[in-house]
């Protein structure tokens, strides 16, 4: 059987797993219409075809000449993205450290400063892994090797040359408002990357891309109810994904038709689920049933009856529109109600719990907000973690630290 999947607004086709060779007249067909409709021509020195190990390579060379295409390897890469990525992830997607490592090489970090190094490893090194990151979930290997190598190069470490790393890399990944330097966490971003993807597969219901998926993963069910059992790497990268959208995202109520009232994200809590017990409605109940008929409104005594205080406080809080509309997924992070990779990617970093030295905040944002070059907004971030450190230590030994330094925390 072959696959045909194709992006009008990439351009792009992609032909896989070719088998039947009486298939090729009914392709070439397809083909044709395809060009027809959209005016586009098949490109056939950008077509390549990948057959799995069934197939003789009488066939092989058969269905490349009729096509007038060439083969691809398993670890070539179509348009930047390994064609195909099996068992071994790290080796197919190696050819990103390889990159990372060949830049770094290119420049000699002795004639950088410390500013300068920042915004090069931001602006070229951490944006190497970015097309990939969208697409595939980088094995967690792959990333701390790429983090090491970001890591040599920012405290000037080559070769065999060893220096100390004087602050955790974790540290450094934090904001610099929170004492860090805004690097990025390669894991956590990739995975902000890839749940936009679960965005559109939620919202972007007429693009090609959600119909071959939802025909393919999750033909009966939403997205959050699919299952990791059997899939591509990419789409199981897609699911990894969809656990931070599940977790952070709201449902706006509409109708009430789709939000379940006990499984579902709609309240306006940290949590955003109910907690209360189910006891007179049914677990399946969703949420139409609070809402009366006639007047459009909750209804308050079936509410009252059903959940704790806090959160019928919560429920009464919700407006309903006067014009029945459709329930809709929303991002609350943001103004747009939109995803986005930013908001995404600080709520990972907010849910990981570090045991970092924390300077003082106002003195720290106080210093940034001057007009100053990157380099002395890099001195100013060292001074300040080395004062943060001096800090915890005269804590550390004694109550009157403030006695011993009255200015050195009042920002004078």
């Amino acid at each position: 059987m072959m696959v045909l999947a194709a992006e009008t607004k990439s351009r792009t086709s992609l032909l896989r797993q070719a088998s039947q060779i009486e298939d090729i007249n009914t392709i070439q067909e397809i083909l044709g219409k395809y060009e027809r409709a959209l005016g586009q021509k098949i490109n056939s020195e950008k077509t390549n075809l990948f057959f799995s190990k069934g197939i003789p390579e009488s066939s092989k060379d058969l269905l490349k000449n009729l096509q007038g295409v060439l083969e691809i390897k398993e670890y070539e890469k179509y348009l930047g993205l390994p064609a195909v990525v099996g068992r071994r992830k790290k080796t197919s997607l190696n050819y990103i450290k390889d990159r990372v490592w060949s830049k770094l090489q290119g420049w000699k970090e002795k004639l950088l400063s410390q500013a300068r190094k920042e915004v090069l490893l931001k602006a070229v090194v951490q944006a190497i892994p970015t097309f990939a990151m969208s697409c595939f979930r980088l094995p967690i290997g792959l990333c701390q090797d790429i983090e090491m190598l970001i890591r040599k190069f920012w405290w000037g470490q080559r070769g065999d040359r060893r220096k100390i790393h004087w602050k955790k890399w974790e540290v450094l990944c934090q904001p610099k408002p929170e004492g860090g330097l805004g690097f990025k966490d390669l894991c956590k971003f990739n995975e902000a990357m890839l749940a936009k993807q679960v965005w559109r597969l939620i919202h972007d219901t007429d693009s090609l891309f959600y119909k071959f998926f939802k025909a393919k993963y999750f033909p009966h069910s939403s997205i959050f109810e699919a299952k990791f059992a059997l899939g591509s790497f990419a789409w199981k990268s897609i699911l990894f994904a969809g656990k931070l959208v599940e977790k952070e995202a709201r449902w706006r109520v509409g109708d009430g038709k789709s939000i379940r009232i006990f499984h579902d994200s709609w309240l306006n809590s940290p949590e955003g689920k109910v907690v209360s017990p189910q006891n007179l409605l049914a677990l399946d109940s969703m949420v139409d049933t609070l809402i009366d008929a006639q007047t459009g409104w909750w209804n308050t005594q079936l509410i009252d009856l059903c959940f704790y205080s806090p959160e019928v406080a919560l429920i009464k809080s919700l407006p309903l529109c006067t014009v029945p509309q459709p329930d809709i997924l929303i991002w609350p992070k943001e103004n747009s109600s939109i995803y986005s990779m930013k908001s995404g990617y600080k709520s990972l970093m907010e849910f990981a719990t570090l045991d970092t030295v924390h300077c003082s905040e106002d003195l720290l944002e106080k210093h940034l907000e001057t007009e100053c070059t990157g380099e002395n907004q890099a001195f100013l971030m060292e001074i300040m973690h080395e004062l943060s450190t001096l800090k915890r230590k005269f804590e550390e030994k004694s109550h009157s630290y403030r006695s011993h330094l009255p200015s050195l925390f009042k920002g004078e």
